[in-house]
């Protein structure tokens, strides 16, 4: 008897909040009863009663939530939930998997926005065999006004690079610049390439001297020496004086460029060998990428420095 008691109470509570709830938001909606009875196709007394103590059907509570622009859950008196934008929730997808894994989940998140972009329906997993092919290449290329993306599928490289359009141009911070002529003409010294792939093999708080590259490389110390002095014009590494305890002090250097040097040989690789096969690819873009000829700016620099040469 007390279990039922107790049901047949928690049954009111229940009825009361949905009265008390209903009559509330209809009010603060500007609705009458005779409305939103209209609505959905009951009588005016129906809704009266509601608002008293009875509760309608359950087929009418969906109606009568879109009607008031409510979830039903609000009609009995529980709280909206909290929208959760779309950025939030993929912060919260990406911080529940594993560590080991979160890169690769990124990945695929990037590649669902590239699919998004061209208008895809469903998501669809990177085919096995572009996963697996070693002698052919598979991107997917977006370009648009505003930006564009691209993106290598094959399993042994993937990436993805997604760069929206600055408000100014991409030459108002990629404008021609001397110090990358510097970097091209350092990259072109006999084995300074070579030396950077060998930096670039070892952990980055490794220190190094001018005779551990010059044994390294098996070069001369002087063209070891000219190299290291490149790479500080350029701030790839640091040196300092270590003091060994003898008359001279010995220079002693560390690798600063870390996983730049593989984004710079990634996307020079993709110059030499231009995508070709595309997953996805959408060109929608026609102006120019470079709109303010730069170039122009160093023209007489540039000339001036090869007379000097000469």
């Amino acid at each position: 008897m007390l279990l039922c008691a107790g049901n047949s109470q928690g049954a009111n509570v229940m009825d009361n909040l949905f009265s008390i709830n209903l009559r509330k938001i209809r009010k603060e909606r500007g609705v009458t009863q005779e409305q939103l009875a209209d609505a959905v196709g009951v009588s005016a007394q129906a809704v009266s009663k509601w608002e008293i103590s009875s509760y309608p059907d359950a087929g009418l509570l969906p109606a009568i939530a879109d009607f008031l622009n409510v979830t039903i859950d609000e009609l009995y008196g529980r709280e909206r939930e909290k929208e959760i934008s779309m950025n939030q929730k993929v912060l919260n997808y990406i911080s529940k998997i594993p560590y080991e894994e979160k890169i690769s989940a990124i990945f695929e998140l990037c590649r669902s926005c590239i699919m998004g972009h061209v208008g895809a329906d469903e998501y669809v997993p990177i085919f096995k065999s572009i996963i697996e092919a070693k002698d052919w290449e598979t991107h997917s290329q977006v370009t648009a006004e505003s930006g564009w993306i691209q993106s290598r599928l094959n399993g042994n490289l993937q990436y993805f690079l997604l760069m929206p359009q600055p408000e100014d141009g991409y030459d108002s911070v990629l404008a021609y610049d001397e110090k990358m002529r510097e970097l091209f003409e350092f990259l072109a010294k006999p084995d300074a390439l070579r030396a950077m792939y060998f930096l670039a093999g070892r952990p980055t708080t490794m220190l190094f001297t001018v005779d551990a590259l010059a044994s390294e490389l098996c070069i001369p110390k002087e063209r070891a020496q000219s190299i290291i002095d490149g790479m500080l014009e350029l701030n790839f590494i640091w040196e300092a004086d270590l003091n060994t305890g003898s008359d001279e002090n010995q220079k002693i250097c560390q690798w600063l460029v870390d996983c730049n040097f593989v984004s710079f040989i990634n996307f020079t690789r993709t110059l030499l060998y231009l995508p070709s096969s595309y997953n996805y690819q959408t060109k929608n873009k026609f102006t120019p990428f470079f709109t303010n000829d730069t170039y122009k700016n160093n023209q007489s620099k540039g000339a001036s420095d090869e007379k000097q040469k000469e």
